[in-house]
């Protein structure tokens, strides 16, 4: 895949949780408009931490993360990142709260500033 088509590209990407052990050591991924992928892997191997450092919610130690070819650095950088990929939690407990499905679909939208209407869509 060339870098052009590359919607997520991490380059060396280094994370660990203060001085603790490193969880992801200069992590390479791409992935393309359109890609599929799972990420599976024993509990503590990185799996949730790779997606919160994609999302921008955990800075890597190292490394660099473009999307669409931009640099991420920023928390501006991210919001696009956010706007454009979806991140499921493992336990649907940490991510259902509202009392309807269609309210708790509907949550994303209306927090990035869309009106109900535009959010039921």
């Amino acid at each position: 895949m060339s870098k052009d088509s590359a919607l997520i590209e991490l380059e060396g990407i280094t994370v660990a949780y203060g001085r603790g052990p490193v969880i992801l050591d200069g992590v390479d991924l791409t992935l393309g408009h359109g890609d599929r992928v799972g990420i599976i892997g024993p509990n503590g191997s990185g799996k949730t931490t790779l997606f919160l450092t994609i999302m921008g919610l955990i800075k890597p130690a190292a490394g660099r993360m473009r999307f669409r070819g931009k640099p991420l650095q920023t928390e501006r950088d991210f919001q696009d990142v956010r706007r454009n990929v979806g991140f499921l939690f493992q336990n649907s407990d940490d991510q259902l709260f509202c009392p309807t499905v269609l309210e708790d679909v509907a949550f994303g939208p209306l927090n990035l500033g869309k009106s109900p209407d535009e959010a039921r869509d």
